[in-house]
């Protein structure tokens, strides 16, 4: 009774923006939170457009996985609302790394999955250079702020965005989580402590290396960053501050103690697990059943087919499984390493699907270290979320027994 309830008030709200889209004039983008189902308000547009045989109808995102995720959805709608997609439009898929490069070609409606990936002064040729009768953009969250130079001029992705597909209509996880659109759930903060006893970080020139414990090595480069405030030359500031971050990130990134603690709460599940890193070194150190680009669709299909048919338990990902991916009976979200941006982790606990039970996300803080302003700017905005905190992975588990 209450999923059929959630399902219902979930159609409302895709028609409230569907409604939107076309008071915008059919060219407008929808900024909805992850779960609520996106797609579907994609294909309601679609039936919103003339029945023309010849006109060609795109559904475009930025990986080609989303294809068979999309196939999927279209299945389910059609099942949902009685339709035909495939036989009663021309729809096909396309991938915003090869759609950039057409030129006058006619197309009607244009369904821009994640459309913030397609922001950029690359791919945004493809609505410049093509006659669309319609667009409407999907998003969790549109990063309009982020900067391009463009012929000597600054441009955002706000900009570019208001141009093509303004946006017409805002849920977001607030909304959600006040309304009980989305599924119930438990963030778990973990913290972690830099490990001061075991030295595994490699660090100096390749001629001769050696090797620091954690906490010395995140404070060296942690050090060299805060001096960047002394040095005048501009030059010589931006070299040290890009060598810096990147240094000081990779360390966080692929901390030992961070993995022992996923590996401690991963023995202590029973039910399935998604795992997200911003480290593919780091997350196959706790699972081999990793969706990736070093891996082929064909493996990595396998381990999505198994891990649906209850076969295997745990899945990792680093960006693939963010977007649109249905994993049967998830229940848990392992967060490894994040940015301060909020649109990863919407996407991220977003694979937890609805299904009537608490979901968990567990998400690993590091103390004293740029982690904790990260996880700061994320959860900032978000009062009604239900946040319990930690010390340490052991501490969760007598929790858990209690």
């Amino acid at each position: 009774y209450t999923l059929m309830k959630n399902i219902e008030k979930k159609d409302k709200i895709q028609k409230q923006a569907l409604d939107k889209w076309i008071k915008a004039g059919k060219k407008a983008s929808c900024q909805i939170v992850t779960g609520l189902g996106k797609t579907f308000i994609g294909l309601h547009a679609l039936y919103e457009m003339p029945r023309d045989d010849l006109k060609e109808h795109y559904f475009l995102a930025e990986v080609t996985d989303r294809k068979k995720d999309l196939i999927d959805q279209i299945t389910l709608y059609n099942k949902i609302f009685k339709r035909d997609v495939v036989n009663d439009y021309n729809l096909q898929f396309a991938c915003y790394q090869t759609a950039y490069k057409w030129k006058d070609k006619n197309i009607g409606l244009v369904i821009a999955d994640e459309i913030h990936d397609s922001l950029t002064p690359s791919y945004y040729k493809f609505y410049l250079n093509n006659n669309i009768d319609a667009i409407i953009g999907l998003s969790a969250t549109i990063n309009i702020d982020t900067e391009y130079t463009i012929n000597n001029t600054i441009v955002t992705k706000g900009d570019m965005l208001n141009n093509i597909a303004p946006i017409c209509f805002t849920y977001g996880l607030e909304e959600s989580l006040k309304n009980k659109t989305s599924r119930k759930l438990t963030i778990n903060v973990i913290f972690n402590d830099l490990d001061a006893v075991n030295k595994t970080i490699k660090s100096g020139p390749k001629e001769k290396p050696f090797f620091q414990t954690e906490k010395t090595a995140y404070e060296y480069w942690d050090k060299r960053f805060k001096r960047l405030y002394f040095i005048d030359d501009e030059v010589r500031k931006k070299i040290e501050f890009n060598i810096c971050v990147s240094k000081r990130t990779s360390i966080l990134y692929n901390l030992d103690s961070k993995i022992n603690i996923v590996k401690n709460i991963l023995h202590n599940l029973d039910t399935k697990t998604i795992i997200f890193s911003n480290s593919l070194d780091a997350v196959f150190k706790v699972t081999p059943n990793v969706i990736s680009s070093r891996t082929s669709n064909t493996h990595n299909e396998n381990i999505k087919r198994n891990f649906n048919l209850d076969k295997i338990n745990v899945i990792g990902s680093f960006k693939k499984l963010k977007q649109g991916v249905n994993l049967v009976g998830l229940d848990n979200c392992i967060i490894m390493s994040y940015y301060s941006k909020d649109l990863d982790f919407i996407q991220r606990i977003g694979r937890l699907r609805d299904n009537g039970e608490i979901g968990n996300i567990f998400i690993i803080v590091t103390k004293n270290t740029q982690e904790e302003i990260w996880f700061t700017k994320i959860i900032e905005n978000y009062k009604n979320l239900n946040i319990k905190y930690f010390n340490n992975s052991d501490e969760w588990l007598k929790n858990k027994k209690k």
